[in-house]
């Protein structure tokens, strides 16, 4: 039923042309095309997960730096027992030379904290220059007890532009009985 053995040479020639023809043409189409066009596809998702490995990275530094602080930070909390923050302020206000330019320090009440109890204080100064009252400040947020200036408000004095009013808000905190760093850092961010 073969009709190759009744063509002459040049039609089979032609014929076994075709043929192979249209079995490469199936073979790229059907085979080699959807190969390249997947390894294509796949190159791309390497580059994608590649770029999303080294986000991921980024973020596992990121997350380490700041537990390490959380967790410093924690420790200095818990290691500051029997700390009076009031008398801290005066004292440090008498080493910096700022004694006698406040006018009052006061306790302010704190929003409820799941992880920490806040003690916090506002601190208002009359006539102070600012080299002291950078000093003052300094003493504040380099000290061993943790305390953060956590408000501030400076306005010049309307006689003497060199002299300053200040307020200031100034907070520590405790953490609650039973409460690790992990899970006080955990509940400072949903609050």
């Amino acid at each position: 039923m073969s009709i190759l053995p009744h063509l002459g040479t040049r039609e089979r020639l032609f014929v076994i042309g075709a043929g192979a023809a249209i079995l490469l043409a199936l073979l790229y189409t059907l085979v080699l095309d959807p190969w390249r066009a997947a390894s294509v596809r796949l190159a791309q998702q390497i580059v994608v997960a590649q770029r999303e490995l080294q986000e991921l990275q980024t973020l596992r530094q990121e997350y380490h730096r700041q537990k390490s602080a959380v967790d410093r930070i924690h420790a200095q909390l818990t290691q500051q027992k029997n700390f009076s923050l009031l008398s801290h302020l005066e004292a440090l206000a008498t080493q910096t030379g700022t004694r006698h330019t406040l006018r009052s320090i006061q306790p302010v009440a704190s929003p409820p904290d799941k992880a920490y109890d806040e003690e916090a204080v506002e601190i208002k100064m009359d006539d102070v220059l600012l080299e002291p009252l950078i000093a003052y400040l300094f003493a504040i947020e380099n000290d061993p007890q943790w305390m953060r200036v956590t408000r501030l408000s400076i306005q010049p004095r309307p006689a003497n532009r060199q002299l300053l009013s200040v307020i200031c808000r100034v907070s520590t905190f405790t953490p609650k009985e039973g409460t690790s760093s992990l899970t006080a850092a955990t509940h400072r961010r949903r609050g």
